[in-house]
C-alpha cells in the first residue's frame, strides 16, 4: 500500500507539480495512509506542499525495480534473483557505464509502474506511449535512431507469423522491430 501511495504521489507530482493532501485524498488513498507515510519517514510535509523523502524514494525505485525485474522481464520464468547491479549487468545487458542513467531514469518513469507493458503484448492495432527502455547504450542507441524514444506514441499495425517482427507506426514512418527488442520496450496503452 505504501509503494503505491508514493507511485500516486509520483504520478500526481509530474501532472501537477505541486500536490497537497486534498490532491492524495481524490486520488483514493485515506489520511491515516499518508499520516503513516509521513510518520515513517517516506514523506513530509511543508506548508501544506507534500515531498517525498530519500527514503521514500528509495522504496519507491526499489519497488519499480522489483516490478520491472519480476513481473515484466522475467514473466512466466522462474524468478532470477536481483541481488546486485551485475545482474542487470550480464542478464539484460546494461553496459556498467549506463547504470546510473538506467535507475535515474527508473525513478523518473510519470506513471504506475504497473500500468507498463512489454511493447511485445501490446495488440495489433492499439496505440501506446513509450515510457520506459531496458538495455544498454547500443539498444537504446538503436531505437532512438527509429524514433522510439520515451513520450512517443506508437502503434503496432502488424505482426509477422511465427515469431518474426513487429511492423510499428511510429513519428508518421513505419518501422519493424524483433520481438527480443520489443520485450525491452515499456509502453503505457492509449
Amino acid at each position: 500500500m505504501l509503494e503505491e501511495l508514493l507511485e500516486a504521489f509520483c504520478k500526481l507530482k509530474s501532472k501537477l507539480g505541486v500536490v497537497t493532501r486534498e490532491d492524495v485524498k481524490k486520488s483514493g488513498f485515506k489520511e491515516e495512509d499518508l499520516d503513516s507515510a509521513i510518520t515513517g519517514g517516506f514523506m513530509q510535509e511543508e506548508g501544506g506542499q507534500l515531498k517525498i523523502t530519500d527514503r521514500g524514494e528509495s522504496l519507491l525505485l526499489d519497488h519499480r525495480e522489483r516490478f520491472l525485474h519480476d513481473s515484466i522481464l522475467h514473466r512466466g520464468e522462474e524468478k532470477a534473483k536481483l541481488e546486485s547491479i551485475d545482474h542487470w549487468i550480464s542478464c539484460h545487458k546494461i553496459d556498467r557505464s549506463c547504470i546510473s542513467d538506467f535507475y535515474s531514469r527508473l525513478k523518473a518513469i510519470p506513471y504506475h509502474v504497473e500500468e507498463l507493458i512489454p511493447l511485445l503484448e501490446l495488440p495489433e492495432g492499439r496505440e501506446a506511449e513509450v515510457v520506459f527502455l531496458v538495455g544498454g547504450r547500443g539498444l537504446i542507441s538503436r531505437l532512438c535512431s527509429l524514433g522510439i524514444t520515451p513520450g512517443t506514441v506508437l502503434k503496432v499495425l502488424r505482426r509477422a507469423p511465427v515469431g518474426g517482427p513487429l511492423e510499428l507506426a511510429v513519428r508518421s514512418t513505419k518501422v519493424a522491430i524483433g520481438r527480443g527488442v520489443a520485450s525491452k520496450v515499456l509502453v503505457k496503452p492509449l
